[in-house]
């Protein structure tokens, strides 16, 4: 499937509303009366991301260990504040070092190799 330049800004304005996203969510990680916005934000970044991969056909992406990380913040944020902020800065930085890379013809996702959640999310 060929993207056109159109479908392409706009994957990049995803892109870096995402960013946008990770820096409200580090500038709000400080205070646990933000952990509802936080967990929102988070959400509309799984969205985000899936809704990019959407346009490719990438075997390499799977949003499984995202979505897993999410969750073990989710849970620490109702519990342990100050161990979530630690998880809440490992997940915005893995989220922005995802590379999408355009072709002539289409988009691959590439995640990072060096980020591994296995020991956060137990798998």
């Amino acid at each position: 499937m060929e993207i056109t330049e159109t479908e392409r800004l706009m994957l990049v304005k995803k892109q870096e509303e995402i960013c946008e996203l990770t820096c409200k969510i580090l500038e709000l990680k400080n205070d646990s009366k933000n952990s509802t916005e936080i967990k929102k934000d988070m959400t509309r970044i799984l969205s985000l991301l899936n809704q990019i991969a959407s346009y490719t056909n990438s075997k390499n992406y799977n949003s499984d260990i995202l979505t897993d990380l999410v969750d073990v913040i989710s849970m620490h944020l109702d519990r342990e504040y100050l161990v979530a902020g630690v998880y809440l800065e490992l997940f915005c930085n893995a989220v922005n070092t995802i590379r999408f890379d355009f072709t002539k013809k289409s988009l691959k996702i590439t995640l990072p190799k060096n980020i591994n959640f296995g020991h956060i999310t137990n798998r």
